[in-house]
């Protein structure tokens, strides 16, 4: 089944996804089952499913059943369900299963709109053919990775999903969990990194800039060292007024002293290689970055080549020649799963990520 959502870049002999492949903004515009919850028809994936929406509706439960969160702070409040959803305390294991299965079903409910392709849902999705359409339709597996699909949340989702596909007699998908996800990106970025080398490897989110240290053999990494996050800086979408390039600059000075603070530090040590690979959150070919989509969009504003950009300026710093590869989170993700055929990797988090497994990098 030829992947439509895959496009090749022939001066890289590498295939890359564009912002096409995007599961936020498909519309309900009609539900695949009626009854479970027909107040989400109209709204954007991303309207139904978020791990801001999941907040909210931890903090209305906790009100609802009198349950104390003053202690947990925004960002830590997902985390409380999988110790609500095992506790004997009644009120927090209520808590659990209301926001498990509310969005367990609403999981559902949009993977049945993708399995299924109604035309009031294909006509919503302008930049989606029918091919695009039967992809989602013919594909066997969906692996969730992040941390809400990880331990007992994610297994509760997936019983919802499962739920609403035998309501609506419709064949499910094979549900994947992969419970320790926390490196899934990083180490999907190791199978891009030469044989028999210990490279700098990273994770650039909009919470956390993830960092590791790998030792990869002959196509098999023999060694593992994590190491301390840092605190993602200056990815907030441009302000009305502010200067782009300025914005753009205090991003990219936190990203060269963040990669060349660790790679001074752990070089001696460690040997490293003069190539470092990183998953971005952001859609990019061939280290060209979309300009429109998420904080480091912005980045673009300092040149078209943000790949090429990072690389010179790290190999000045470091007085010696640095390769940099920049590689989508998603696709990262899906790397780690390229054994798995005919499936695609979403990631539960700020919103839906995306990357399929059959990509060829």
């Amino acid at each position: 089944m030829r992947n439509p959502f895959l496009s090749y870049l022939k001066e890289e002999k590498s295939e890359y996804l564009s912002s096409v492949c995007s599961l936020n903004k498909a519309v309900l515009k009609k539900l695949p089952l009626y009854g479970i919850d027909d107040t989400l028809e109209g709204k954007t994936f991303r309207e139904i499913f978020s791990t801001q929406l999941i907040v909210d509706e931890i903090k209305k439960a906790a009100y609802d059943y009198n349950v104390d969160i003053s202690s947990f702070d925004d960002n830590m409040l997902p985390k409380l369900l999988d110790r609500a959803l095992i506790s004997e305390d009644i009120k927090y294991n209520r808590l659990g299963e209301r926001i498990a299965t509310k969005f367990g079903d609403r999981l559902g409910l949009l993977l049945l709109a993708l399995k299924l392709g109604e035309k009031e849902n294909r006509k919503a999705r302008p930049d989606w053919n029918d091919e695009h359409w039967e992809y989602w339709s013919n594909l066997d597996t969906v692996i969730f990775v992040g941390g809400l699909a990880s331990s007992m949340l994610g297994r509760r989702f997936k019983e919802r999903i499962q739920h609403i596909f035998d309501k609506a007699k419709v064949k499910p998908y094979n549900i994947m969990l992969f419970d320790n996800a926390t490196y899934v990106g990083v180490m999907g970025c190791a199978k891009l990194m030469s044989d028999n080398t210990t490279s700098l490897v990273f994770d650039f989110g909009h919470t956390n800039l993830k960092r590791c240290i790998i030792t990869k053999g002959v196509s098999e990494i023999t060694h593992f060292i994590s190491l301390e996050s840092v605190k993602s800086k200056y990815v907030g979408k441009i302000k009305d007024g502010e200067d782009g390039w300025e914005a753009a600059l205090l991003l990219h000075k936190h990203l060269v002293k963040t990669i060349t603070d660790t790679y001074k530090k752990y070089n001696e040590k460690y040997v490293l290689s003069r190539e470092i690979v990183i998953s971005i959150a952001n859609y990019n070919a061939g280290g060209v970055l979309n300009s429109e989509r998420g904080g480091y969009a912005k980045l673009t504003e300092l040149g078209n080549d943000y790949q090429k950009i990072l690389s010179e300026d790290l190999s000045s710093v470091l007085h010696k020649r640095v390769k940099v590869r920049l590689v989508h989170d998603g696709t990262a993700n899906a790397l780690y799963f390229t054994d798995i055929e005919n499936s695609v990797c979403i990631s539960l988090g700020t919103a839906f990520g995306v990357g399929f497994t059959d990509i060829k990098m």
